[in-house]
Order: structure tokens, then sequence, then C-alpha cells
């Protein structure tokens, strides 16, 4: 990707307007998130983008990936999975049942309970999650190559900071993405069904 720098772009004009219309706003801040906002839009269509090229859904994804967070051998009971991924058990054995049919997850018997079950992946979900991760990685690369390496850096802790200032987050905040809009459909575990 070439490098450009510091360049106005149509962002900085809208700016300018609202800066002329509102005038106690601060325009780095506004363009801090509303850059932000776009960043998160671009890199959640490339994601989608990846998934589909590899033939998964968010859901799929990130059950895939959140087996994998265990570390070998990848099991977890149903009700574990659900309480980790905050759905209800209903919504869980939706999931699993859509993923057993696909090849990509199994159903175990829990060794440790005569009526448990464990989940794990197949060698066919192990490897749609690796060459999803995989695409999904590189293509990031070429996007964040556009800064240095120092910049990458600077980057990173400047947006830790900024997170830092949402001090409830970790109430809403899950890392693997498990209230994604593609489970607008479930209802999570903690929350009553309406």
């Amino acid at each position: 990707m070439s490098r450009k720098r510091d360049e106005h772009d149509k962002l900085d004009d809208w700016l300018d307007i609202w800066t002329r219309e509102i005038p106690n706003l601060d325009p780095v801040t506004e363009g801090i998130v509303e850059r932000i906002q776009n960043l998160y839009k671009d890199f959640d269509r490339s994601m989608e983008e990846t998934l589909t090229k590899h033939d998964l859904d968010r859901r799929a994804f990130h059950l895939l990936g959140r087996l994998r967070s265990y570390g070998p051998p990848y099991r977890r009971s149903p009700g574990q999975l659900a309480g980790d991924m905050r759905l209800s058990s209903g919504a869980m054995t939706n999931r699993l049942d859509r993923l057993e049919a696909a090849g990509l997850i199994r159903r175990l018997p829990d060794p440790n309970d005569r009526r448990g079950q464990l989940i794990e992946p197949t060698a066919k979900g192990h490897a749609a999650w690796e060459r999803t991760v995989g695409t999904q990685a590189e293509r990031e690369r070429r996007i964040a190559s556009v800064l240095t390496a120092t910049e990458r850096e600077q980057l990173h802790r400047l947006l830790r900071r900024l997170m830092q200032a949402f001090p409830d987050r970790e109430k809403w905040y899950h890392p693997a993405g498990d209230a994604e809009k593609g489970d607008r459909d479930e209802k999570p575990a903690d929350k009553p069904a309406a």
C-alpha cells in the first residue's frame, strides 16, 4: 500500500462544516471518534468477506474460536460454553446443532458426568477456523502496513489508554464478540426473555 500521510480527506471536510455550525465542537476529538467508528465498519466488512470466502458465519466462527481459546483438547460442556459466550441454553443448543450438522463440531460423552456431553471441534472445524483466522490476519496486516512498526505500537498504546476511559466496559465488552450482530436473535443467558 502506498504511504499517504496527513492528507485532508472527506471526513475533514465534514468536520470543518460541523465546527462552523457547532462552535464548541472539538474537531480533533470528533475526528478520532468518527475515524474509529468508520474503521470499525471497514474491519467488520473485511471480516464478513473473509467469513463468506470460507463458508463460515460469525456464530460458528466465534464458537470455534472459543473452543480453541481453551487449549488442547479444546473441549467444554454446552453449559460452560453457554455461560462463557453469554448465551441461553436454547441459543447454545441451536448453535451446536447447526455446527454439528455442518461437521464443524462433535458431541462426546463426558467421562465425569454420565448424563453430560463435551463439545469439541472436528478436524474440519479446526481447519475452517484456522483458514479464516489466517486470511483475516493477513488482510489486517496489509491494512496496518500503511503505518510503521513504531506507529503501530504507538497507536496500540493510545487506543488502550482511550479504552480505559470506559471503566464499566468489562460489563458489556466481550473480546470474542459473542454479542455480535449475528446473535441478535439469541438472548444472552444473563437476560430474561422478553
